[in-house]
């Protein structure tokens, strides 16, 4: 009788604490609180609270942003396309490129194309540029616009940058104010650079 009753309290026991994991202890031990993205957001997007919400999920990536550290990428900027509902890492993200201003050093410039002796066509916005004097780089800067006549973003609609929406008559870089200086200097000593460029996004 002892030995019915011991097998029937651990059969009891035994569904009890499935019952447990299932209804209670699986979410609330296994499950991490991981911060993700509402909407998928573009590149060169800056992150604001309202963007983001709380999702838990079983075994979360490794380096995935807990929900309890989310506020460490608010205000930060989109380096690529970031999927909605996925969890998010720190590398999706970057310091906004419009962070302007006195407080940090960091000035838009706007370089025409009279400035430029050769340029590729191609440069768009989120592209790091770099200009050089001859054999000799004088700047390097990330670009936040490239305009057409009638100051429109000039955007491309693949990836391999074959169809612009128009044709560039002036690039907008963010320098320092000693870059800015070097820049207008060497211009008005009547010098025109050579751009070049690397993708960043």
């Amino acid at each position: 009788m002892k030995k019915k009753i011991a097998g029937i309290l651990i059969i009891v026991l035994s569904i009890g604490m499935l019952g447990f994991w299932e209804l209670w202890g699986r979410e609330n031990l296994s499950y991490r609180t991981v911060a993700v993205l509402k909407e998928s957001c573009e590149a060169h997007t800056m992150l604001t609270e309202e963007m983001l919400r709380p999702l838990k999920i079983e075994s979360p990536p490794k380096g995935a942003i807990l929900w309890d550290k989310a506020d460490e990428i608010i205000g930060m900027e989109t380096k690529q396309f970031v999927a909605g509902e996925q969890a998010l890492h720190r590398e999706y993200f970057c310091e906004p490129l419009m962070r302007l201003g006195k407080e940090f050093d960091r000035y838009v410039l706007s370089i025409p194309d009279t400035w430029l002796i050769s340029s590729p066509v191609s440069v768009k916005r989120g592209d790091k540029a770099f200009f050089y004097l001859g054999e000799e780089m004088v700047c390097e800067a990330p670009v936040i616009h490239v305009k057409d006549s009638y100051g429109n973003e000039v955007t491309y609609k693949d990836t391999e940058r074959y169809y612009p929406s128009g044709k560039r008559t002036e690039i907008e870089v963010i320098v320092s104010s000693a870059q800015m200086e070097k820049m207008n200097r060497l211009n008005k000593k009547g010098n025109r650079f050579t751009l070049i460029y690397t993708e960043e996004n």
